[in-house]
């Protein structure tokens, strides 16, 4: 069986955030183990069924499907106590069943964002890194997410996000 593992030190978790994660009380995680040391943690994650999803093989419905479901996963993170500004949000840590981008099929692995950075930027920084800049139209789409997250409101970012999903599904029928 595949496994991840990954360290780190100079950082501590809090016991009920360990607790959630191994015990896999949030499901929009990747099963994982913790072991800390003394200041140093050990992180093994255990990705059974899932694989890390390759955005550039994806069209942009796809992924603006992605980056509205990583809002929602969050806010369940959120309902579990594990804030999204307390973990990274990296293409590289979005795993899927089956390439999948729904809500279901989508989890993180859990790795401490030391830095504590507002969602909206993590969220703003994930769709920069995803769209093509050398697409016109995935550009265009990076700036607009940029100035709907910019006022401070998920809501907002949420809504146009959206919109532009239910434009896109019309445009495909």
């Amino acid at each position: 069986m595949l496994r991840i593992n990954q360290n780190m030190t100079g950082y501590r978790i809090p016991a009920y955030v360990e607790e959630i994660l191994t015990e896999n009380y949030c499901k929009n995680f990747v099963r994982m183990s913790i072991v800390r040391d003394s200041g140093n943690y050990s992180f093994s994650y255990k990705p059974a069924g899932l694989s890390r999803l390759d955005a550039s093989a994806m069209n942009l419905y796809d992924k603006l499907l992605l980056i509205r479901n990583l809002i929602s996963l969050s806010e369940n993170t959120s309902d579990h106590l594990i804030e999204a500004e307390s973990y990274l949000l990296e293409p590289e840590l979005v795993y899927a069943k089956e390439g999948k981008v729904d809500i279901d099929s989508l989890r993180l692995l859990y790795y401490p964002d030391v830095k504590k950075l507002d969602f909206r930027y993590k969220i703003v920084l994930f769709a920069d890194r995803i769209l093509d800049k050398n697409n016109r139209e995935e550009r265009e789409m990076a700036e607009r997410i940029r100035s709907a997250a910019e006022p401070g409101d998920i809501n907002r970012l949420r809504m146009f996000l959206d919109k532009s999903i239910l434009r896109l599904e019309n445009n495909m029928n």
